[in-house]
């Protein structure tokens, strides 16, 4: 109920009403977000923050809900952590919050030695695009497109069916930012 009120009060200060039905707030009534597992709140694509942040007008609602989430849960682990800055950091860069995305991008480093799919150099090319740096775009893309595939790569669902990966990871976002140059990162995640 708590939780309800405040995603409703939430919403409402911010503005956050969806533009198709302003009466109804971006967080549906009745769900406990904060109580959901990680995988249920993170990694479900129509459930926790990936709901909200489908709703026409809810990306910025959807930061606010990840960053509620990620700064209650004392139980999550780094890489969760580091996750759910990058998912807020991503909607933060969809409603033109770069300065603050860029922020929580900068906290999601590997270490060198734990990176072995380039994603530091996808991060490089993320807060360059946002910074508006082609250059160091250019040179982020580059260096993830040399980037060698592992010779025991062998990706598996949770499931432990084989999975076919494009290599680089990544190499097609940061192909849409160079090709996207200029244009927000709203307009060039996905392709402009």
């Amino acid at each position: 109920m708590l939780i309800r009120k405040l995603g409703i009060v939430l919403c409402a200060t911010l503005g956050l009403w969806s533009s198709s039905e302003a009466a109804e707030p971006c967080l549906t009534a009745g769900t406990d977000y904060l109580a959901l597992e990680f995988m249920e709140f993170d990694q479900t694509m129509d459930a926790g923050w990936r709901e909200v942040a489908n709703r026409e007008g809810c990306k910025a609602a959807a930061a606010e809900l990840i960053k509620e989430y990620r700064t209650t849960h004392s139980d999550l682990h780094e890489g969760q952590l580091s996750i759910m800055r990058w998912h807020e950091g991503q909607m933060r860069a969809e409603v033109g919050q770069n300065e603050q995305a860029v922020v929580l991008f900068e906290t999601t480093y590997k270490a060198k030695e734990n990176d072995s799919f380039g994603w530091n150099y996808y991060v490089d090319a993320t807060i360059a695009f946002l910074q508006q740096d082609r250059e160091a775009l250019l040179q982020a893309r580059e260096q993830l497109a040399a980037l060698p595939e592992p010779s025991d790569l062998n990706m598996t669902d949770a499931d432990g069916n084989p999975v076919e990966m494009d290599w680089p990871p990544n190499l097609h976002v940061v192909d849409d930012f160079v090709a996207c140059f200029g244009k927000s990162y709203a307009e060039s995640y996905g392709g402009c």
